[in-house]
């Protein structure tokens, strides 16, 4: 959509509502880089409803503007991961599991199995750099030094009004009304 919005002529700006707690991170990043380009050529602007956080908040940075209401919650620049460990509830149900794996990770996304040794390092690795890409984009998108947006980042979450305060905006207006 965001693409074909793009290549459409009659198209001279687009206006994004986001209203969401974010989600994945690989989609939070593709939706970022349709974003990226279409901004490349188009004006963009972000309007944020009730919640617009996290992976909201990553698309959100790729845009000219962004606009929200005071109470709006949204920042939450942070990633989340790990597994459950549901190995314990099924012994204690009386269900056995047994798993052939090939490889130093072939358990990593096991739901019946902790972390082994390596695995929670590459599970941290990877979570690491995911960190590290969306501070980047949120710097980059408002315009800021890579350090304040750490200082203000590791998932926490903000008003829109204060958001403006903790400059995550560029050109970010926090507004008391949205509408007429």
């Amino acid at each position: 959509l965001l693409d074909s919005l793009r290549r459409e002529p009659a198209v001279r700006g687009v206006v994004l509502r986001l209203e969401s707690p974010g989600g994945d991170g690989l989609a939070s990043d593709l939706l970022w880089r349709a974003v990226h380009v279409l901004a490349r050529e188009k004006p963009v602007a972000v309007s944020m409803g009730d919640v617009a956080a996290s992976g909201a908040y990553y698309l959100a940075a790729a845009a000219h503007a962004i606009f929200a209401e005071a109470g709006t919650l949204t920042g939450s620049i942070g990633v989340v991961g790990g597994k459950v460990d549901a190995e314990g509830l099924l012994r204690r149900l009386g269900i056995g599991r047994e798993a052939i794996e090939r490889g130093a990770n072939a358990g990593l996304l096991s739901g019946t199995t902790g972390f082994r040794a390596g695995e929670r390092a590459a599970v941290q690795a990877a979570m690491e750099s995911i960190y590290a890409t969306f501070t980047e984009r949120v710097a980059e998108g408002r315009k800021l030094p890579i350090e304040d947006v750490r200082r203000v980042a590791e998932g926490r979450i903000w008003s829109g009004a204060r958001t403006q305060q903790v400059r995550l905006h560029g050109s970010y207006r926090a507004v008391e009304h949205v509408g007429g």
